[in-house]
């Protein structure tokens, strides 16, 4: 067990994002070198903290930041490619939708100081007049090194909003009757206010997309206006637009590493390095629902150990999950935001037959953890089944996110021209 745990331990150093050595451009959130860490991209000015802005914004309202786990700084440039609603690249040129010159600098730049883990941390905000969209719809931000599009580091995406109405979204229990305890509905109606916006052909040309708690893999996309009335397009489905609940997020914080904090059992310094222990899990799967407060599944990154609370003055440590349970003849996961909302190898649990838990060791920066375990079902399955350990609640407290799109009469792609956020518990 020693030597499978020191063997773990190397691997998610070296790739805690499942980073590959396919530097194609893929247009989703992904990671295409394995030293970099804990990226935020997210529109400072929304409680939701999610990468969508107005078209024409003001300058700098996206904040985007991350580490690399080296002692040398690099040099890095941003760039946008337009997509379509359902993330496939636009037929339109770059200077058919970006101002300026087309890409900006990262133009903050940190080493890491008094940690234990050397990294350089880089930030900018964007847009500004280097690099300004001009139309509206579905962008993948690119982050590449040294002017060179094709050595990527990272991709991100992001939603420019052209509002041409509103979007109203209900949420209740699904209305199978064998899901109503475990599943959310999701409808909505888009409310058409721009009296000069053609729409002839709604049903071809519209597109909607279903978020819950901004998790692109589980994204419920292309639903159709069931309902046309005068401006108003309806979505009140009776199938496909259902969410399982889910559960609160399990959290742990490890914002200091000096006293003691929630979810923490123990912690040393080994080799070097930080190690964080957590308190050991359970399955919740046969549970009744309990109701806290947690983040939906999101990672806040922050240190209370310095006064200064800089990105940069804030370490890395090798945090060790632990979830009892039989061994089970599928694969288990670590899942949120911490995992880039994706199923990566690095956050894989291995069984330890000697006290009967599944087990991973994970490095995070200093920061507040949402999480949850899934169950792979099979290995083409790119979803989790989450309801074994932590149970499904059509009660359970999530952000839906609707957004609405529609294909341009003129140019060759989808406009973004609606958004509409819900939570199934408003009041909470």
């Amino acid at each position: 067990m020693k030597r499978l745990f020191w063997l773990l331990l190397v691997g998610v150093f070296l790739n805690p994002l499942g980073a590959t050595t396919d530097s194609t451009l893929r247009l989703t959130n992904a990671v295409y070198e394995g030293d970099v860490r804990s990226i935020v991209f997210r529109n400072s000015n929304s409680g939701f903290n999610f990468p969508l802005i107005t078209l024409g914004s003001a300058t700098g309202d996206l904040e985007l930041s991350f580490d690399q786990l080296q002692a040398e700084r690099d040099y890095y440039q941003v760039t946008l490619v337009h997509c379509d609603a359902l993330w496939r690249k636009s037929p339109i040129s770059r200077t058919q939708y970006l101002d300026g010159m087309g890409y900006q600098e990262f133009d903050q730049v940190r080493f890491s100081n008094g940690t234990l883990t050397s990294y350089v941390h880089y930030e900018t905000r964007l847009p500004n007049a280097d690099m300004q969209p001009k139309l509206s719809g579905n962008y993948v931000l690119v982050v590449y090194r040294n002017y060179n599009e094709n050595d990527i580091v990272f991709s991100r995406r992001l939603m420019v909003l052209q509002a041409k109405g509103n979007v109203q979204v209900q949420l209740s229990q699904s209305s199978q009757v064998e899901f109503r305890q475990l599943q959310q509905q999701v409808n909505f109606t888009f409310n058409k206010t721009s009296g000069d916006y053609f729409m002839p052909n709604p049903h071809r040309d519209m597109t909607s997309v279903v978020l819950q708690n901004g998790d692109w893999n589980t994204a419920i996309t292309n639903l159709k206006p069931q309902f046309i009335k005068n401006e108003s397009f309806v979505y009140n489905q009776m199938l496909g637009s259902q969410f399982w609940g889910n559960n609160e997020f399990r959290f742990f914080d490890i914002r200091s590493l000096q006293t003691a904090a929630t979810g923490v059992r123990k912690r040393e310094n080994i080799g070097g390095q930080k190690h964080v222990w957590l308190i050991g899990d359970r399955s919740r799967g046969t549970d009744a629902y309990t109701n806290w407060k947690d983040y939906n599944g999101r990672v806040y990154y922050d240190n209370r150990d310095v006064p200064s609370n800089q990105p940069a003055e804030s370490d890395y440590c090798f945090v060790h999950f632990s979830l009892a349970s039989p061994l089970l003849e599928k694969d288990i996961y670590v899942y949120g935001e911490m995992s880039d909302w994706r199923i990566l190898e690095p956050y894989k649990m291995y069984y330890n037959a000697e006290n009967e838990h599944y087990e991973a060791v994970i490095p995070l920066k200093q920061g507040f953890y949402n999480y949850m375990y899934g169950i792979r079902e099979s290995q083409e399955d790119n979803f989790l089944n989450f309801v074994p350990f932590e149970s499904s609640h059509s009660v359970a407290e999530n952000n839906y996110m609707v957004l609405i799109y529609h294909r341009n009469p003129v140019m060759p792609y989808d406009e973004l021209i609606g958004y509409g956020l819900n939570n199934s518990q408003p009041n909470r």
